[in-house]
């Protein structure tokens, strides 16, 4: 049998014909160098990927955090007997405002007489931590939130225009939206 015919039958239709291919202890050694570093290549864009890799949004437990804190520089103590915490996203599974947790501050009664109070409602952005008072539709910014949110798009890969259309999302288009100073 002549090489081109050898090397014709080899190589006709989509299968390899593994006896085709050189048999000799330099193709072999070659052959699992290629092998080699094609693993090192894919094991080092892959773990590349993954040290690279952000979580996009921030937790539920982080997103309460930042609530209180707000609550704090609004003067709100929550003390979980009187004026409590409660997340208004137990309705559906995208939340009470989607891309967002939504927080209620309620100073519940110690009278049936008289009906619990809503203190403030917050909206705290799932990829920046920016927050707002829904109701008042006020944006809060002051240097412990700013450190806050700061981290927090360190995490999650976001950045402050990422929530631009946060007054429109929120119902706060139709009002001026207002910036809690941080002194208040």
């Amino acid at each position: 049998m002549d090489l081109h015919s050898h090397n014709r039958s080899c190589f006709d239709g989509s299968a390899i014909d593994f006896a085709c291919l050189p048999q000799s202890d330099k193709a072999v050694r070659l052959l699992n160098q290629m092998r080699q570093l094609a693993f090192a290549v894919y094991f080092f864009a892959f773990s590349t990927l993954c040290s690279h890799a952000r979580v996009h949004e921030i937790e539920f437990d982080q997103a309460r955090q930042v609530a209180l804190i707000v609550a704090q520089h609004d003067h709100i103590t929550v003390d979980d007997r009187t004026i409590v915490i409660n997340s208004m996203d137990t309705r559906t599974e995208a939340g009470f405002i989607p891309g967002y947790y939504s927080f209620s501050i309620i100073r519940e009664s110690d009278s049936p007489a008289r009906p619990d109070e809503t203190i403030r409602m917050y909206v705290v952005s799932k990829r920046t931590a920016d927050t707002w008072e829904l109701n008042l539709c006020t944006h809060y910014s002051f240097p412990e939130l700013q450190k806050f949110q700061h981290d927090i798009m360190h995490k999650t890969g976001a950045n402050s225009l990422d929530d631009v259309d946060t007054p429109k999302a929120i119902g706060c288009v139709a009002q001026a939206a207002q910036m809690k100073p941080p002194s208040e």
